[in-house]
């Protein structure tokens, strides 16, 4: 059957209001289309309808995919709109050459409210293009918010109604299990690294990260997201945004939003046959030099002759010095190849990710590529910048897109003390020599603040603003968890008045100098977190674990941070 013939079908069936030509969208820029089809079906929006009434949409001349997207932005945006301008999908048909005309249906009426699909019908007449583009289109208009959940790489506005809630107003979708897998490196599988233990979701030394996407934890997971059901996996998220910090869960969102297309491909178990990690995070290893009071031997190789103390020899025997994420050292990598076809952005953490030899294979392999398009983004404790007679620097200089959060908590002799193994020389010559090789490369200091150097954080970021080495806004605070006796909110009251007054003092000279609200936003919610909870019942907990570490380490903390003093 011929177009013409389907139409004059249509017309002795139905009483049909209109048939719109959905090949003008061609003709037009994508913000232009999208307010000629807008338009279009408002002209034709009436209160009610007759049953025997239909409003017909015509497609001959193809459509246009996003890279990677299983649906058409001309289907996808007539779908959006009818929602928005209120008329059912049964008053609607869709007449076109579209091959896979059945499926997108099938697809976008997931991001309708109507749970009666829009009408299709295929007809096998002429030949239907199918037009590639990278990206998709964004408008001009669209700026860089830091704190706004708004989605970058794509407008709120070309999105439906269900996926713009899921994006901004949702308190419990993220992307991440839509987009991205990550492992420790004993092989314990989370969502995310901001997971909490009891949120695994399988074993990377058990099964393959293609295994583990569609096992039971995984498809549960995004259904509990899609229906606003709370998950284990995501508590730290939430304690995080109920004091106002901007969490892992709010930043997936918005910089992974733009992949939102992927929830319509999700089945109703949760299941996504799609396995494509457009974003990274997979600690190869625990290699680091390293032995931070904050972390352990888990991710931490140089913890391990102190952790042996602490646990016993039982402990040293069942445990090894390094451990590796996958079934073997290159397991994980070997995964990971397929995916660099398709990846945007990979997060760099450790051990200490500049020591790693995985870290330097995915950017050899990304320059041979030419993929100087992926961000890159680390956590680093900023002590080892070399690997074999190449540095870091000389990579990053060549990327379009590198922010480097450096994990120092404090400097000089505190530095050295919470972050066991730390030269300060050393990382101050390293900003300096990064200053000189790749200045405009994204630098900023993510101290994870905790008891230690809760009173010290405002004199460090000061004092890096003075010497030059970081703008006022670089500062981004990671607020600790966990161990829960390092919390900041284990501090007296006197204590936490204390905290509050330095931040409320140290922010009237911060306001005006960030602009980002970065480093604004970190301190104001570091003050909600501090009062929000009273645990000043760990504090014994604190002391016996700070002195019986200290005894390993002939250490003694009270030399180094004195204040602490007032808390025994």
């Amino acid at each position: 059957m011929t177009f013409n013939e389907q139409l004059e079908l249509l017309g002795n069936q139905y009483d049909v209001i209109e048939i719109v030509d959905l090949d003008q969208w061609h003709n037009l820029s994508y913000e232009s289309a999208q307010a000629w089809l807008d338009s279009e079906v408002a002209r034709l929006h009436q209160p009610a309808y007759t049953d025997n009434q239909r409003i017909v949409f015509v497609q001959q001349q193809g459509d246009i995919y996003v890279k990677d997207n299983s649906v058409g932005l001309i289907i996808r945006n007539l779908q959006i709109i009818v929602n928005e301008r209120d008329i059912s999908n049964f008053f609607i048909v869709l007449v076109s050459n579209n091959p896979s005309l059945e499926q997108e249906l099938v697809f976008i009426k997931a991001i309708s409210r109507d749970p009666v699909p829009i009408t299709g019908i295929y007809i096998n007449e002429g030949e239907f293009t199918a037009k590639l583009i990278d990206h998709h289109p964004t408008s001009n208009k669209e700026i860089y918010q830091y704190g706004s959940v708004n989605p970058l790489k794509i407008n709120l506005n070309q999105l439906s109604e269900r996926e713009q809630f899921l994006l901004t107003d949702s308190k419990k979708f993220c992307m991440y299990p839509w987009t991205h897998l990550h492992a420790w490196p004993t092989g314990q599988a989370f969502p995310c690294c901001m997971a909490d233990e009891p949120g695994g979701v399988g074993n990377s030394r058990i099964n393959t990260l293609k295994e583990i996407w569609n096992d039971t934890p995984m498809k549960q997971l995004r259904v509990n997201m899609l229906t606003e059901q709370p998950s284990p996996a995501c508590v730290r998220c939430y304690e995080q945004e109920a004091s106002g910090f901007f969490s892992g869960r709010k930043s997936a969102n918005k910089h992974q939003g733009h992949q939102i297309h992927r929830v319509l491909e999700t089945k109703p178990d949760g299941e996504l046959e799609r396995f494509e990690m457009t974003y990274w995070d997979i600690r190869f290893s625990n290699l680091c030099n390293l032995s931070c009071r904050s972390c352990g031997h888990i991710f931490s190789s140089s913890w391990y002759q102190d952790q042996s103390k602490l646990a016993g020899n039982s402990w040293a025997k069942s445990h090894s010095v390094l451990n590796y994420a996958g079934k073997t050292k290159t397991d994980i990598w070997e995964q990971l190849v397929p995916h660099l076809d398709y990846v945007e952005q990979i997060y760099f953490a450790g051990g200490e990710p500049l020591m790693m030899e995985e870290h330097y294979n995915i950017l050899d392999e990304l320059e041979r590529r030419g993929r100087f398009d992926v961000r890159l983004v680390y956590n680093t404790n900023f002590t080892h910048v070399k690997l074999k007679d190449r540095t870091v620097f000389d990579y990053w200089r060549r990327f379009d897109s590198v922010a480097v959060g450096a994990s120092l908590d404090a400097m000089g002799p505190r530095a050295e003390y919470i972050r066991k193994g730390t030269d300060w020389e050393t990382v101050e010559r390293n900003r300096e020599q990064m200053l000189v090789v790749c200045p405009d490369v994204d630098f900023y200091i993510s101290p994870t603040l905790s008891i230690m150097n809760a009173l010290h954080l405002p004199e460090f970021h000061r004092a890096w603003v003075d010497k030059g080495y970081i703008q006022p806004k670089d500062l981004n605070v990671n607020i600790l968890q966990d161990p829960d006796h390092y919390r900041i909110d284990i501090a007296t009251p006197a204590y936490k008045q204390q905290i509050q007054e330095l931040y409320e003092q140290h922010l009237e000279w911060l306001r005006p100098h960030d602009r980002l609200n970065r480093a604004t936003m970190g301190f104001e919610s570091a003050i909600a977190y501090l009062q929000a909870t009273d645990n000043t019942s760990l504090l014994p907990k604190f002391w016996s674990k700070t002195f019986e570490l200290d005894a390993i380490r002939k250490e003694n903390i009270l030399d180094v941070i004195p204040e602490l003093q007032a808390l025994k």
